[in-house]
């Protein structure tokens, strides 16, 4: 049996933010001009990564890395990023906060 360490699996998980950006993409903006895709799950604690359009300026996109919790519909963390790199080191950072809240409650 193959242990893996904690920053291991943050690291294994963080590789899905590089798919989750190329699909978010293709995802329809919703009403109020955000698109949102997950990286990462633990239980009702979810990474996400969120495209905001700036409609003022089309070309512009905000770029989010969030800590939500599904079953209450709440963001507990986020931060916005300037890039992809910048977004991987904060949601590495997310990611062991939501296995924390997970492992706790």
């Amino acid at each position: 049996m193959t242990t893996v360490s904690t920053s291991d699996v943050n690291k294994l998980r963080m590789d899905q933010l590089y798919k989750s950006y190329m699909t978010l993409g293709l995802t329809p903006h919703s009403e109020n001009g955000l698109r949102a895709i997950p990286v990462a799950h633990f239980g009702a604690f979810e990474v996400r990564l969120i495209e905001f359009a700036d409609r003022t300026q089309p070309e512009r996109l905000d770029l989010w890395i969030e800590l939500y919790r599904q079953d209450t519909q709440t963001s507990i963390d986020s931060c916005r990023c300037q890039d992809l790199d910048e977004a991987e080191n904060l949601g590495q950072y997310l990611i062991s906060q939501a296995r924390e809240l997970y492992e706790s409650n």
